[in-house]
């Protein structure tokens, strides 16, 4: 199973009738716990107009290393409450507990996805649409931090930038651009160890990041022959 690597991601499928649709928002969008800390709540509501059931799965987050997320269920947290149901308007606090043991070195990369659950069938010819909501949750140890490290490579007559986070926290690319000024293909998340590379025009020498919670800064590309 994979998953995108950016912030919230919503899903729904297709309404093929005017008979009303699920709809309910999550806050924040990105849950973090600071070891020694061991949970994080995160505020639920129904912003339909029908009563929305919710279930709430947990996955440990892995990159495989060819870009793609992996997602292994996981008993490493729990949610309380695990299921429930709001009425329109209504609102629920669910929280996460960290109950698995954890490296005291490397940060742990989970998603906590919020699954909108059929009540009853819905009347003939209807499809009703079931939400989703997939967040990031980040159990970092005091002194983790994500360390970039950019590189360009050539394989099959093709330039490609690579970065690779040789930290031990992830690291959240907002925008990379050539400091001539093109953008590239190169924002989201970076995972603890993880490497990813995408497609440049030309050899590129210098980028300018900007990574979450961080100012812009320039950085030098390493270059192999």
């Amino acid at each position: 199973m994979s998953a995108k690597r950016y912030a919230a991601v919503l899903a729904a499928l297709l309404l093929v009738s005017d008979a009303g649709a699920g709809s309910f928002s999550v806050a924040p969008v990105r849950l973090e716990v600071k070891m020694p800390r061991r949970a994080v709540s995160v505020e639920v509501q129904n912003t339909g107009e029908l009563p929305a059931q919710i279930q709430v799965e947990r996955y440990r987050w892995i990159a495989d290393g060819g870009g793609d997320d992996q997602l292994q269920a996981t008993e490493d947290i729990i949610a309380t409450p695990p299921i429930f149901t709001l009425s329109p308007g209504q609102k629920q606090i669910v929280r996460v507990l960290v109950v698995g043991n954890q490296d005291p070195a490397r940060e742990g990369t989970y998603r906590v996805i919020l699954q909108e659950t059929a009540l009853d069938d819905p009347p003939p010819n209807v499809v009703r649409a079931l939400l989703r909501i997939s967040m990031p949750l980040f159990i970092t140890p005091p002194g983790a931090k994500p360390n970039l490290a950019w590189s360009a490579e050539r394989t099959d007559e093709r330039w490609w930038l690579v970065m690779e986070n040789m930290g031990n926290a992830h690291a959240q690319i907002l925008e990379a651009r050539l400091e001539s000024g093109p953008k590239l293909n190169a924002t989201g998340y970076l995972l603890p160890g993880e490497k990813r590379r995408v497609a440049v025009d030309a050899r590129p020498s210098t980028i300018v990041v900007k990574q979450y919670d961080q100012q812009e800064q320039t950085v030098q590309v390493r270059g192999t022959p």
